[in-house]
């Protein structure tokens, strides 16, 4: 759906200034997260089976940039629920510190939706890492190197639902080319947009990675 990150990740944080830094303890250990996502496993059959009669991923896709529909008017009710449950438990994302350090930390995102990750599944792909950078480049389609000697930054939302979070419609700034309607990364990970996210009402970590 988008190099997700390459503007997820890397444009994604915007727009801030003369913020007090706030940082958690760092955390090596994700083990112990309760995971009620739907995981990437089953994604391809839960995609297909997602539209409603009459439309389809191809149809969407095709719709040039800034005039594709809400994702109410093809995607089924069920599917739609059945998404947005999953970040009831917070919504992540991954950036590189320094990022954060030219923009600032005040605000975080796009005025038209900043993308996120379910929190149980960024938990789960970073317990899989076991700290290899490689492995986190490779499942959210980072160029591989491009985070080499740089610091990473997770940035956890405890509350997505009270900053309107909603399904992409595939109009927003950061989405690109792979962009996949539905909701998805191309590895299957749920992906979310929500309003920009004031400080105090996010937490960042350092995650080690090499």
């Amino acid at each position: 759906m988008r190099l997700f990150l390459i503007s997820f990740l890397v444009f994604n944080v915007f727009i801030s200034a003369n913020a007090t830094r706030k940082i958690t303890t760092v955390s090596e250990d994700f083990n112990q997260s309760e995971n009620d996502c739907s995981l990437q496993n089953d994604s391809t059959d839960i995609l297909q089976k997602a539209f409603k009669k009459g439309h389809s991923k191809t149809e969407i896709v095709s719709i040039p940039k800034g005039s594709r529909p809400n994702p109410s008017n093809y995607l089924k009710w069920k599917y739609r629920h059945r998404h947005q449950r999953n970040f009831r438990r917070g919504a992540s994302f991954l950036t590189q510190k320094t990022i954060l350090d030219k923009y600032g930390r005040k605000i975080l995102g796009r005025q038209d939706g900043l993308f996120v990750m379910c929190k149980q599944e960024m938990d789960d792909l970073l317990r899989k890492a076991n700290g290899q950078l490689s492995y986190v480049e490779t499942e959210l389609g980072i160029p591989a190197g491009m985070w080499k000697n740089t610091e990473i930054i997770r940035i956890d939302i405890r509350r997505p639902k009270k900053l309107k979070i909603r399904l992409p419609t595939g109009n927003e700034t950061g989405a690109n080319e792979l962009w996949i309607p539905g909701g998805r990364l191309p590895n299957g990970y749920l992906e979310s947009v929500i309003n920009p996210v004031p400080e105090g009402k996010y937490t960042e970590t350092i995650i080690m990675l090499k």
